[in-house]
């Protein structure tokens, strides 16, 4: 367990008036355990940042809660089980610390981190997809990894890592199935470009009859198979027409 201690206060505010608390600077917690009754509390939200979440194990940091109350003063060794986070300002909202015991095991998460670029990416063009952050694992509390490794360094296109691949200690059980992927190097998409119809003599002629130029307006358009009989010109614009010659009598 690490040499942390994180001060608490137990906390008589509960339900919407918790409001109040975070404008102190405050952040409403509860610690509970198969040992101990639930308490509702209140930490220092910078000092939970600094110690706690700072810490190289984070979030999986075996450290001490002390409760410094009127009626009650002790330590209680917890781990940070879990963190409720506004979606839109990722302040912390309320933490829940769980009682740890040294010899009993439990049950947490890890996050994965990937060292290097794939080979795959840099001179391939790949891309990389990393499909799993974290896994959930069981331990003793004094085992917990801070958090598991994998060089990705030599993936070409089209390979992968699976939950498998991830080194662990003889003291660890990984609780994902083995199988389950971890990060995949995938080729990269292309856009196709579709390649135009073939067509046949009858469907070309019919096409090329379709995209004909249309007769001009007021162009007498031939029946098929007969010409168009010519009617002589019209007079001229504006000019009435000669009149034929009258037959003597």
């Amino acid at each position: 367990m690490a040499d942390v201690k994180l001060k608490a206060s137990k906390r008589e505010v509960i339900g919407k008036k918790v409001k109040k608390v975070r404008q102190q600077g405050l952040i409403p917690a509860v610690v509970y355990g198969r040992k101990i009754e639930a308490t509702a509390l209140s930490v220092e939200a910078k000092e939970f940042r600094d110690k706690v979440l700072r810490s190289e194990a984070g979030q999986n940091l075996i450290f001490s809660l002390s409760l410094n109350d009127k009626s009650e003063k002790k330590d209680i060794p917890v781990i940070t089980h879990r963190i409720q986070r506004d979606f839109i300002t990722d302040d912390i909202l309320h933490i829940d610390f769980m009682n740890v015991i040294m010899d009993e095991v439990i049950r947490t998460k890890v996050k994965i981190e990937l060292l290097g670029i794939p080979l795959g990416v840099k001179e391939e063009g790949g891309v990389l997809v990393h499909n799993l952050h974290d896994v959930e694992i069981e331990c003793l509390p004094g085992d917990i990894p801070t958090k598991f490794e994998l060089d990705v360094s030599g993936l070409k296109i089209n390979e992968s890592f699976h939950v498998a691949d991830i080194k662990i200690s003889s003291k660890v059980e990984i609780m994902a199935p083995p199988d389950e992927m971890v990060v995949q190097v995938s080729a990269p998409t292309k856009e196709e470009v579709e390649a135009p119809p073939v067509l046949t003599p009858e469907e070309a002629a019919a096409a090329a009859k379709a995209d004909g130029a249309a007769p001009a307006e007021g162009e007498a358009v031939p029946a098929e198979g007969k010409p168009v009989e010519s009617k002589g010109k019209s007079p001229a614009e504006g000019k009435p027409a000669a009149e034929g010659k009258k037959e003597k009598k």
